[in-house]
């Protein structure tokens, strides 16, 4: 209610007047008067200079009604502030110290209607309040800094006896940090101070409502807007429930991270995070850090998503050996759900995070705790599952999330590149050279840097199976333009691991090699290409595709292989087929039957694994007529595998059905010396396949012809031998290492002759060729442009990262003519630097008329 001027009035008897105008006289009144405030908005907006006075007086009164516990008067004066606050929005440096000390004043009340108003009062001031004056006036910066913890304090209140007074001081605070977090003046200045009590507020309602938190964050973006878009600030708001302040909790920590948009207002918001969760101790199986990383990311401007990536490896990075494993888990968790996320994270360091993690696994594995059985390379698999403390049990989790997390740098790619760059660099840890430093325990088992070499090759050869997979499903996703190609060459120095010692390392390589290889879709391929294979491939690829024939040839004679290497070998040969399908066929044909011939020979110690090989053999003639469509091929093949099962001469463990025969349930503990002796009624082979019979076939197929129709039958009835095999292989090493350009594919300047007429017959001359001028340079270049164009339009190369190819079929189409290694030297001898010219480059040719 209004009263007369007194004391605290008589040095303002006119902003007084004013002011104590507006209260209204009955105590049933709530509001000002509208009449009297607006005169007194009008006084204050024409004349700013009066708002000092006016906040000054506001603040006294309000001081002194508080002493007095003049509830009705205090919300009056706090409604006639803000009405000010927005009213006087440019002008409001003039009373911004007053208008913090009218809310610290109105909060002392501990009253909840008047920390609703006086909240209410500053979220317009925090819209409003540019923080020009935070950090350069040190008794505003007190107040505004006090005023923010305590209303931090309201957020995060506890009250066991009232559980509605507790959410409704929690709903007012939280409310005010929305203002605050959205306001100009957070990152004016250092807002370190402000973060510290900020962001545990807004976590702590996160953290009582986990389950809310997760649903929240699976809402569609649509909704989540609408449903904040709802939720307004009213100080009659007096029923609020769990969820509602999730909820603003929610839209709180978004907004937070939103508005932070340079490097180290991030860094001032993400070290109270990591503060909270150390604090807490809230580390797994607790999944609350997963789900807050997520929103986070969310959050954060996809120029600095990377910020946040770098911060946990450098948290993980600075742990130490007796450091929480636990929390170790918990960094590992939050980058896979980072890294494999539907977010795309801008300047990414790919092999620094890989180099990072790769470490970690390294000396996760020399502890040498690790039930290798437990780690699964299941993409989708949970950290979860494992709820133990078992140290062991933890090592082992630990060491199968960090496979994962290496997966996850697969799921996007951010150049072209990436895949391959992952691959060669797992691909150098697996030791595959010969090394010194490698040596032997008591059990005669390899070590190298503390680790056994087959549990190192097992794990990265997980790393890799998981890269591959990855790779292979956002392939499947992206577009054409945004898939990241790998060339086979990258895995050449991995196939002596065909011939490891351990069965275990040779299985899942075969299964790794067959998943990249299988990266192509047969069928599609062969619709766009019309049935026309390949015309060029590069050298690299060839090198490697008969190194590898020379492997899966000693592969399937080896001496202390299991069933399950030739279920292996037919999955190998089966990818080979639908990577290069003519190029295999016409490359591995002279090698399948060698085998079959090795076979026969009785070079192999029983005749369980000559089953066994002549079996693969069958099924892969098989997989050619599939694939090539060769109907008559598949009858031959299916006579000659029906006579041998009739006969007892097909083998128990390749199922006589191609589809059937996968590593993902091969019987690892089979032997062929059980075949053996648990049936008697098998038989040595005795039923062959006719080599000229297939080769016929072959050599009437479209695809065949259209790729090489050059001697064809002569090519596949070639006899393949193993050492010619080998030197083959390494005069290719040689000569790509000696120079990846060959002779034809360098860029050559062709100087062109004009035919003689009339006019420059005489002076023409058949000795001495024309001299070079600019328009043999741009008529070259043209020329070339041309050439490179025509050639690319009609490779359908699988392998087209490669810049230099060269020509493997349709020779006669393709051939390209060798030039003189001495044209260089010839076509300078021909340049006359004092020949004239017309042109120049004031005056270039293609000005001239």
């Amino acid at each position: 209610m209004s009263m007369p001027c007194t004391g605290v009035c008589q040095g303002w008897i006119k902003h007084a007047t004013l002011i104590n105008n507006c209260y209204p006289t009955s105590s049933e009144e709530t509001r000002p008067k509208s009449s009297e405030l607006s005169y007194l908005l009008f006084y204050a907006k024409s004349k700013p200079a009066k708002l000092t006075k006016c906040g000054v007086y506001l603040e006294k009164r309000v001081i002194t009604d508080v002493r007095k516990r003049r509830k009705q008067d205090t919300e009056i004066s706090l409604q006639i502030i803000k009405s000010l606050l927005e009213e006087c929005k440019k002008d409001l440096n003039l009373f911004s110290k007053n208008v913090v000390k009218i809310i610290a004043s109105s909060l002392s009340t501990n009253d909840i209607d008047l920390v609703a108003r006086a909240a209410s009062v500053f979220i317009v001031f925090c819209a409003d309040n540019d923080g020009s004056t935070i950090g350069v006036d040190t008794e505003f910066t007190t107040d505004y800094e006090s005023l923010v913890k305590k209303f931090a304090n309201y957020a995060s209140y506890k009250c066991g006896v009232d559980q509605s007074l507790e959410r409704r001081y929690r709903s007012i605070g939280l409310y005010v940090l929305q203002g605050i977090v959205t306001s100009n003046a957070l990152h004016a200045t250092d807002a370190i101070i402000q973060l510290q009590y900020i962001v545990p507020a807004i976590l702590q309602n996160l953290t009582d409502d986990l389950e809310t938190l997760q649903k929240i964050d699976s809402e569609p973006v649509g909704e989540k807007y609408s449903m904040s878009q709802s939720r307004r600030f009213s100080v009659n708001n007096t029923i609020i429930s769990i969820e509602d302040n999730t909820h603003l909790a929610y839209d709180c920590l978004k907004q937070l991270f939103i508005v932070s948009n340079t490097d180290s207002d991030l860094q001032y918001c993400l070290k109270p995070v990591f503060k909270f969760l150390e604090d807490n101790d809230i580390w797994w199986p607790n999944s609350f850090a997963i789900s807050l990383t997520l929103v986070i990311l969310s959050s954060i401007q996809r120029q600095y998503r990377y910020i946040l990536v770098s911060e946990i490896i450098r948290r993980l990075d600075s742990l130490s050996d007796i450091s929480s494993l636990s929390k170790k888990i918990t960094y590992i968790e939050m980058l896979i759900s980072i890294l494999t996320s539907d977010l795309t994270i801008i300047g990414l360091s790919v092999l620094e995070v890989l180099d990072c993690l790769l470490s970690h696994l390294l000396t996760s594995l020399k502890s040498g705790d690790i039930n290798f059985e437990q780690i699964s390379i299941n993409f989708n698999s949970k950290g979860s599952n494992i709820m133990t403390e078992k140290t062991q049990d933890l090592e082992t989790m630990i060491v199968q999330r960090l496979i994962t997390c290496i997966g996850g740098l697969a799921t996007h790619i951010y150049y072209a590149k990436q895949i391959s760059d992952i691959v060669e660099h797992i691909v150098k840890h697996l030791n595959l050279q010969a090394d010194p430093e490698i040596k032997q325990d008591n059990n005669g088992s390899l070590i190298t840097e503390g680790i056994p070499i087959n549990i190192l090759r097992k794990t990265l050869l997980r790393c890799l199976s998981i890269v591959i997979q990855t790779n292979k499903k956002a392939e499947k996703k992206s577009s054409e333009i945004s898939i990241c190609k790998v060339p086979v060459e990258i895995f050449h120095d991995t196939i002596g691991l065909c011939m490891d010692e351990d069965l275990d390392v040779r299985i899942m390589y075969a299964q790794i090699l067959s998943t990249f290889l299988d990266n192509v879709d047969s069928s599609k391929e062969s619709k766009e290409t019309d049935l026309v294979q390949i015309t060029y491939f590069n050298q690299p690829a060839i090198h490697f595709l008969n190194s590898l024939h020379l492997s899966l040839y000693q592969y399937a004679l080896l001496e202390n292989s299991k069933p399950a290497d030739n279920v292996a070998l037919l999955c190998i040969l089966h990818s080979l087929l639908l990577r290069f399908r003519v190029d295999q066929i016409i490359r591995g044909i002279p090698v399948v039957f060698k085998l079959q011939s090795e076979a026969k020979d009785e070079k192999l110690n029983n005749f369980s694994r000559q089953r066994a090989l002549v079996s693969v053999i069958t099924l892969y003639f098989y997989n050619i007529a599939q694939v090539l469509c060769i109907p008559e091929l598949q009858q031959y093949v299916e006579m000659i595998q029906k006579e041998r099962i009739e006969k007892y001469q097909w083998s128990t463990y390749i199922n006589a059905i191609p589809s059937e025969n996968n590593l993902d349930n091969v019987d690892l503990s089979a032997s062929f010396d059980d075949d053996d002796k648990n049936n008697q009624t098998l038989q040595p082979v005795n039923i062959w396949l006719d080599r000229q019979t297939i080769v016929s076939m072959l050599c009437k197929n479209k695809e065949i012809l259209n790729f090489d129709d050059t001697k064809i039958e002569e090519k596949l009835m070639a006899e393949w031998k193993p050492e010619e095999g080998f030197n083959e292989v390494k005069n290719e090493a040689r000569r790509i290492r000696s120079s990846r350009i060959f002779e034809a594919d360098k860029l050559k300047l062709v100087v062109t002759h004009p035919k003689p007429t009339m006019m420059n017959l005489e002076n023409s001359s058949d000795d001495l060729p024309h001299k070079v001028k600019t328009e043999n340079f741009k008529e070259t270049l043209a020329v070339q442009l041309m050439n490179d164009s025509s050639e690319h339009e009609t490779s359908v190369a699988s392998d087209r990262e490669s810049g230099y190819m060269v020509p493997i079929g349709n020779s006669k189409k393709n051939k390209r003519k060798n030039k003189p290694k001495n044209e260089a030297s010839a076509f300078l001898s021909t340049i006359d630097p004092k020949a004239a010219s017309t042109t120049s480059l004031v005056n270039p040719p293609y000005r001239q008329s």
